[in-house]
């Protein structure tokens, strides 16, 4: 689907804020007036391939729904150089800031004010239970065959992030297994286990995983270790994992020059993801995206991307072994319970960990497809097969799919059909990307301590949390064209891992 970011409302010293959700990163920060503020005169300050972000720490009043907060400390951006300056837009991070190793707001001006807003809420409404839970929606597509924007028959629930509380309709995920939150001894993420070779195809036919980061205490060598983050757009998995989804597929090209896999739009793929033997079906909508159209093919490219191998093979950037971003997590209702992930908590708190319900209706969603991708007529019957495993293709054998990315190569840069890889869009936030690494390392340099703690007890029981906050997420629906390959935020900021440490270092 054509769904690339999602946000939500807060008030900051009583003025409105559109701020991005983010499971990947801890901090707050915004661009525009803070009626009100208090500036700490502690200084923030990024500098990018083209362009910086500056500013201050400061503190307000933060209304996050129905919780208020005091002197909540976050990041006012106050000069941006050559980059996007949209007043009264931000990002919010909600991942476990406990474990945080790289710093945050709270290591930098050393109070309780600097905590993330989440801690803040849960530290001082103790009779809130310390989950947040989210479910995305899904955009309208438009359709290949006629150009009719076509709205998704699953498109029921529009998206919504809680705190403390479950929505109603889907309260069963409190009965789902409960999957434990990995501690990473380099930077904490939202990251558990998949089962023993838990990604299948629609044959049936299971895809070997191997993971590179295995403690003996926690988990099997083929149980891969991933990331839930709402903040990345493309997910992000080994090579060996993204050859086997889309390399089976009849037509299909790798571009080693892009580093994406290229497939017809017109093949319908399947693929489960298993979670304590819970099955994830995904949206085949999900697999492909829109690319381009050469002479009458049409060409998308696989939304599971393989992760860079400097990265894969780095410990540096965290015992990872994939990404599932926005992509995956359309696919399923995510609960997350903090536990002793707050900062401040103590022995009687449990241990952190998250549920998933699954939300797909797989009959629903080859209708979707069929209407989207084929004008309607279903002719997946007809499809050719999967090739036999051990005869698809590899990103490593594969040719740099001249067939294809030899014509995509020749547009012309002025036209509306211009490709991701080409803009000076996507140019520019390579570049960001980049120097953000070097600048994080500074960051590193200047802030960073180190805490590592372990949960007393153990996790407690299911429940339907009585209270809470409702936030609707406001679906951004960005032209695919422009998606870069990493799909980090386009402002960069924030102390997020995705941006440093999901980049091809420069």
């Amino acid at each position: 689907m054509s769904d690339t970011s999602y946000t939500c409302n807060i008030t900051l010293g009583g003025e409105q804020f559109e701020v991005q959700i983010d499971t990947g990163s801890v901090d707050l920060w915004v661009i525009g007036n803070v009626p009100g503020t208090h500036n700490t005169t502690v200084p923030f300050s990024e500098s990018y391939g083209k362009g910086s972000a500056t500013g201050f720490i400061n503190t307000a009043e933060l209304v996050f729904d129905n919780f208020v907060i005091e002197n909540q400390a976050y990041v006012l951006v106050d000069k941006v150089d050559q980059m996007p300056n949209t007043p009264g837009t931000g990002l919010i991070g909600f991942g476990p800031s406990s474990e945080s190793v790289e710093g945050g707001i709270a290591k930098l001006i050393g109070t309780p004010a600097g905590d993330p807003p989440l801690d803040r809420i849960f530290r001082q409404n103790m009779s809130t239970p310390n989950i947040l839970t989210i479910l995305l929606s899904r955009a309208s597509e438009q359709s290949l065959e006629n150009n009719n924007t076509y709205i998704s028959l699953l498109e029921e629930q529009p998206g919504q992030l809680t705190v403390g509380e479950v929505i109603p309709e889907y309260e069963s995920v409190t009965k789902q297994p409960k999957l434990p939150a990995l501690v990473d001894n380099v930077n904490q993420h939202w990251m558990t286990l998949l089962d023993p070779n838990g990604i299948v195809w629609q044959d049936g036919t299971k895809i070997n995983t191997t993971s590179t980061h295995v403690e003996t205490a926690i988990g099997q060598s083929d149980q891969l270790r991933v990331v839930f983050d709402s903040g990345f757009t493309l997910p992000q998995m080994p090579a060996a994992i993204t050859d086997a989804i889309y390399g089976r597929i009849p037509g299909a090209n790798f571009s080693s020059e892009y580093g994406v896999w290229l497939v017809p739009c017109d093949y319908e793929l399947n693929i489960s993801f298993f979670f304590e033997n819970v099955e994830f079906p995904i949206h085949p909508l999900d697999l492909t995206l829109f690319e381009a159209t050469e002479g009458e093919e049409n060409i998308c490219a696989g939304s599971f991307q393989p992760i860079a191998a400097n990265i894969a093979n780095d410990p540096t950037f965290g015992s990872f072994d994939a990404i599932l971003g926005m992509a995956f997590l359309r696919n399923a209702y995510l609960l997350i319970n903090f536990g002793d992930f707050v900062d401040g908590s103590n022995s009687s708190v449990a241990n952190p960990y998250m549920q998933l319900l699954p939300t797909i209706n797989t009959t629903l969603a080859h209708q979707d497809f069929v209407n989207v991708r084929l004008g309607g007529k279903d002719t997946t019957g007809s499809q050719a097969p999967l090739l036999p495993v051990g005869q698809g293709q590899t990103s490593s054998s594969a040719s740099s799919a001249s067939d294809l990315s030899g014509d995509l190569s020749q547009s012309d840069s002025s036209t509306s059909s211009q490709r991701f890889y080409q803009t000076t869009w996507f140019i520019i936030v390579i570049s960001v990307i980049g120097a953000f690494v070097l600048a994080c390392i500074a960051w590193s340099v200047y802030v960073r301590v180190r805490r590592t703690r372990r949960s007393n007890v153990r996790s407690e029981s299911a429940f339907v949390p009585p209270m809470g906050s409702y936030k609707p997420l406001i679906m951004k629906d960005e032209d695919r064209s422009s998606i870069p390959r990493y799909n980090d935020h386009e402002t960069g900021a924030g102390n997020g891992y995705h941006d440093p440490y999901y980049s091809d270092r420069a």
